[in-house]
């Protein structure tokens, strides 16, 4: 799954990426409904299960039926079955990948960047997401002493946030944490370009 991943580019000009739409963004941002979707037909085919096992020990012939302490186990079993088949599972939080530019070794979004930050915040003031609370999370590569990775990056992070902010989204739904390099997206390339960029989750 992907993540909003504002990458940090030097003044030099680079390829145009396309800008995804609005709509795009609310997808890729709001809980997926498919796992609790799922959740409840395995829950139903399990309480079918269930049924037509209870049906069958009815019709059984007291010679076949099973002991009380038996019947007792194979109830537990079966609610223990259930629960874990309805269990909601932990996955990754929903987020989303942009190209974003900033000045080399500043803060500073740089304008080209402003259509994408433009149709993140009409996603954030859609009512798909109007209820939601999202994490800002600013990652550098590891080139340059940590603490002025860690300083950078929460100034990335801190700047985004004002700037969707400024757009109309309130400040209470955004958090900015910056993380230096501590969490690479290429770990295997802690100087790659992937690496620096600034996370956008949502919350709840």
């Amino acid at each position: 799954m992907a993540f909003l991943a504002l990458a940090v580019a030097a003044p030099a000009a680079t390829a145009a990426e396309p800008v995804p739409d609005t709509t795009s963004m609310i997808e890729a941002l709001k809980p997926s409904a498919s796992r609790s979707m799922r959740n409840l037909q395995v829950r139903k085919r399990t309480d079918d299960a269930a049924s037509a096992s209870a049906s069958a020990s009815a019709s059984a012939s007291p010679a076949t039926s099973a002991t009380p302490a038996a019947a007792a186990a194979q109830a537990a079993a079966e609610a223990a079955a259930q629960t874990t088949a309805t269990a909601p599972t932990s996955g990754p939080a929903p987020g989303l990948s942009l190209a974003i530019q900033f000045e080399n070794n500043s803060s500073q979004v740089r304008p080209e960047s402003g259509p994408v930050l433009g149709n993140l915040v009409a996603a954030l003031q859609s009512p798909e997401l109007k209820s939601m609370r999202f994490a800002i999370e600013g990652h550098t590569d590891a080139a340059g002493p940590a603490a002025r990775n860690l300083a950078l990056s929460q100034e990335r992070a801190d700047e985004v946030r004002l700037y969707l902010v400024a757009l109309g989204v309130h400040p209470s739904r955004l958090k900015a944490v910056g993380k230096g390099a501590a969490e690479p997206v290429n770990p295997l390339a802690p100087l790659a370009a992937e690496n620096r960029r600034v996370r956008v989750v949502t919350l709840q």
